[in-house]
Order: structure tokens, then C-alpha cells, then sequence
């Protein structure tokens, strides 16, 4: 999203409100800076990153005089944020797999991020649901969400053809899925409406998060 779209600054204002104060932030994609730029009012620091060039040159431009910013040129899913940070985004609907997988992986213990409504729904889906993929069970066990705001197609400059989610999420539980793993778990959901092996009549999408697990042969967190 962040590559060729931006925020209008009054529902950059609306998506703020809901930030804890005074905490550190690691921000995914800073893009032209303005939510890096806002977030940095608030907050006691923000390390954000950019890895498009172009994006890159105007949020340094634009965030010069912001002394509690660290902007990177690089790509965030090479890093791990520290305990205390909090993770914002404003993420490309492109990466949103790419997202999952990163969070999964890592100790990501607090994110508030804006989303695809179509990938927040998969996200927090739960047994039995139509939306109710691998995605849904990797999520799931590892987190507790809440929706925040529903922000519109036109709330950004130029709009996309969809609407976004802005979500809340914590860490439930210690521990992380390697890529094998969620590879494993998704290509299992992948074929939802296949018979259970060890929970009879019950169908892939009727099973709890950790009876996927078991299915899999996977260690229940």
C-alpha cells in the first residue's frame, strides 16, 4: 500500500488515537513518512524503515528535525524488534503472507498494524468459519486481537479497490513457527473441507488450533 498510496491525514489522526503514549516503535515501511512523522510526537522513539529508494530520500527530507527517529533503508523483515517495541504498519496488501510469516517466526509480542479486511478476517477466523484457513490457525495461537477501526477505500490518496482493517494484537503465547512449519499448516488447511485422520467427524475446518497440530504432527505451543 505504502509504495504507491498514502493516508489522508485525518484518519492518519483517527489510527493514532489508539497508539500507547510514550512507548519505542518499530514501523514497518515508513513510505512518505507521515505516519512516522506523527508517531514520533507521541512516542519516546520510532525506528522505522523504508527499502524503496525514492520513499527513502522524502521521508529523511521530512523527518530530519524528528531527533527520537532512526529511519533504516532496508527491509524490516530482516530485523527483530526489541522486547519493548511496539510494531506499527501500514502494510502493503502484498505483504501480507509475507507479514504472517515474519510475526510467526520471530517474538513479535505487540503489533498495531492496518491491514486488508479480507486478510484481518482470515486472520481471526475461528473453527467452522468459510474464512477459517491455516493462516486463521497460526494467528490464532499465538495471538489475541481486536479490531480498532474499519477505514474505507477512501481514506487513502489514490484508493484501493478494497477496504482496510486497523487491529490490535498481543502475544499469547512463547514460542514461533518456523517457515517449514507454517508451510505445513497452511497446505493442510489448504484442502478445508477434507475428513479428520484422528478426530472423527470432523472436517479440517471444524478443528481447533491445536488439533491441526496434532494432525500435522507439530508440537502444540
Amino acid at each position: 500500500m505504502k509504495d504507491t498510496r498514502f493516508m489522508k491525514e485525518s484518519y492518519i489522526k483517527e489510527v493514532l488515537e489508539y497508539i500507547p503514549k510514550n512507548r519505542k516503535i518499530f514501523e514497518i515501511g515508513a513510505g512518505y513518512g507521515n505516519f512516522t512523522f506523527e508517531l514520533a510526537k507521541i512516542s519516546e522513539r520510532v525506528r522505522a524503515f523504508e527499502i524503496n529508494d525514492a520513499l527513502f530520500k522524502l521521508s529523511t527530507k521530512k523527518l530530519s528535525k524528528m531527533n527520537n527517529v532512526i529511519l533504516i533503508k532496508d527491509d524490516a523483515f530482516n530485523y527483530i524488534p526489541e522486547n519493548d517495541e511496539i510494531v506499527f504498519s501500514d502494510l502493503p496488501f502484498s505483504k501480507s503472507r509475507e507479514f504472517l510469516s515474519w510475526i510467526a517466526k520471530n517474538y513479535v509480542w505487540e503489533i498495531y498494524a492496518v491491514v486488508q479486511s479480507e486478510f484481518y478476517e482470515k486472520l481471526v477466523s475461528k473453527p467452522g468459519s468459510k474464512r477459517y484457513t491455516g493462516v486463521s490457525v497460526v494467528f490464532n495461537i499465538l495471538f489475541d486481537s481486536k479490531k480498532l477501526l474499519e477505514i474505507p477505500s477512501d481514506a487513502y490518496i489514490p484508493p484501493p479497490r478494497v477496504h482496510a482493517t486497523f487491529f490490535m494484537a498481543k502475544r499469547l503465547k512463547n514460542c514461533v513457527f518456523n517457515e517449514k512449519d507454517l508451510n505445513s499448516i497452511i497446505t493442510y488447511m489448504s484442502k478445508h473441507n477434507e475428513e479428520s485422520m484422528f478426530f472423527p467427524k470432523k472436517r479440517r475446518f471444524q478443528l481447533h488450533p491445536g488439533e491441526v497440530l496434532k494432525e500435522i504432527g507439530l508440537q502444540t505451543c
